[in-house]
């Protein structure tokens, strides 16, 4: 699955329309569309990072390092160690 077939799947599970995305990530609707139709095929880490963040899922899953995307983004940060 591409980035931007990722980006749409993520967005719509979560009920969001591309406007709602944009504002949420504070991205114009067409850069939306245009990373969801493949036509920026390498966003920017700020971009990625945006997108994860309102998206609820990691840039790795964004990236297509691995298959599922979790419910939650907590599930991704590793507790920290209590020392």
């Amino acid at each position: 699955m591409s980035l931007g077939e990722r980006i749409r799947q993520r967005r719509e599970r979560l009920g969001l329309s591309q406007q709602d995305l944009a504002l949420k990530t504070r991205m114009r609707q067409n850069v939306i569309s245009r990373l969801e139709h493949g036509d920026t095929p390498n966003p920017g880490a700020d971009v990625l990072k945006r997108l994860a963040t309102a998206l609820r899922c990691s840039v790795d899953w964004l990236l297509e390092m691995y298959d599922d995307a979790p419910d939650d983004i907590s599930a991704l940060i590793p507790a920290c160690a209590s020392g």
